[in-house]
């Protein structure tokens, strides 16, 4: 797969709704053919490029939000 990076300006409160909109659409969407435990996919890492990747992404997201220390 080709990559290019990008860089953007998100405020924390955008980068918060997109986390909310992968979140939600790697449970409705790409974990609804898969076996669930109390509502959350039993997929493991490795089992879906398309979930590995909303998942990496939920990651990079998650840091990106996280407040920055002083210095």
């Amino acid at each position: 797969m080709h990559t290019t990076a990008t860089a953007i300006s998100l405020t924390h409160a955008e980068i918060s709704l997109l986390i909310e909109a992968l979140d939600s659409h790697e449970y409705w969407q790409l974990s609804e053919p898969h076996q669930r435990n109390d509502g959350y996919s039993t997929i493991a890492d490795g089992e879906s490029e398309e979930i590995d990747a909303v998942r990496a992404l939920l990651t990079k997201l998650a840091h990106a939000r996280l407040p920055e220390m002083p210095g």
